[in-house]
């Protein structure tokens, strides 16, 4: 093998068929010598692994993002609903709180101590509602207004 013009060496070594052919084919195509043609592979092959790895890091960042992105959006999806539910929780727990405070009438009982609640719609209001009533139970605007004067 005849020392290259650029380098000034040679090494002779056995190559793959497949390379071979490429460099002849690359020699034809651009009209070289076999040494350039080898020089010029060599560039080829150089500027493919370059870019080969760019390529490659490029897909690996791009998966990565894909992935990094898919995985922060289920997580803030998970804490949306998280918040989402504790907030219904507490806002539910907080109207009930308010309708006991506004629309529940709690007493003890007659008989054991125990509580009893009023709450509209349920049939022991209906029954106290109907016993207030006939008691005589209103407004007290209305109930002082209604007294005779004496």
């Amino acid at each position: 093998m005849r020392p290259s013009k650029k380098s000034g060496k040679a090494v002779k070594k056995t190559i793959p068929w497949s390379l071979h052919m490429a460099i002849v084919r690359l020699q034809g195509a651009e009209e070289l010598e076999y040494v350039d043609a080898c020089a010029r592979a060599a560039v080829l092959i150089e500027e493919g692994s370059k870019k080969y790895k760019e390529t490659v890091k490029a897909e690996a960042n791009r998966m990565y993002k894909s992935r990094f992105l898919g995985e922060q959006n289920k997580a803030k999806n998970t804490w949306i609903q998280k918040g989402y539910d504790n907030g219904f929780g507490d806002g539910k727990k907080a109207g009930i709180d308010i309708d006991r405070e506004l629309y529940q009438i709690k007493y003890p009982c007659s008989k054991c101590g125990g509580d009893l609640i009023l709450r509209p719609g349920n049939k022991d209001t209906e029954s106290a509602i109907e016993f207030l009533k006939s008691q005589g139970w209103g407004h007290s605007q209305c109930i002082e207004t209604s007294k005779p004067s004496g």
